[in-house]
């Protein structure tokens, strides 16, 4: 038997392991009750930091506006950030509670974020 063949079958058997579990109760995974939308924000590049506790963050970049820096729970710096791009809607799934988000400099951007949470 091949290493392929041998990793498929555990991949199988795994996922088999898993859905009893989940079926009998022992394992769960927890889903979001609640969701927070925020108005569009006008982001300078001064940078802006907003608290929004989540599990799910959705950014939305309005496609006239300059692309956004941001960061997930710790601020912006000169070499950790992702971007997000006019017109592009960006999924980020992490537990967090704070979201800093920066334009270039210069620019504005207009951006529009929605968070899943825990709780209601």
């Amino acid at each position: 038997m091949s290493d392929v063949e041998i990793v498929n079958i555990l991949k199988k058997n795994l996922g088999i392991i898993i859905k009893r579990l989940e079926e009998s109760g022992v394992l769960t995974i927890e889903s979001a009750s609640d969701h927070t939308f925020l108005p569009p924000i006008e982001v300078t590049d001064a940078g802006t930091e907003i608290d929004i506790e989540g599990i799910l963050y959705y950014i939305k970049v309005d496609p006239s506006s300059a692309p956004v820096k941001f960061n997930i729970d710790r601020p912006i710096t000169s070499s950790e950030y992702s971007i997000v791009w006019p017109g592009v809607n960006k999924a980020i799934s992490r537990k967090a509670s704070k979201l800093y988000l920066k334009a270039p400099l210069g620019s504005t951007s207009i951006v529009t974020i929605e968070a899943l949470r825990f709780g209601g």
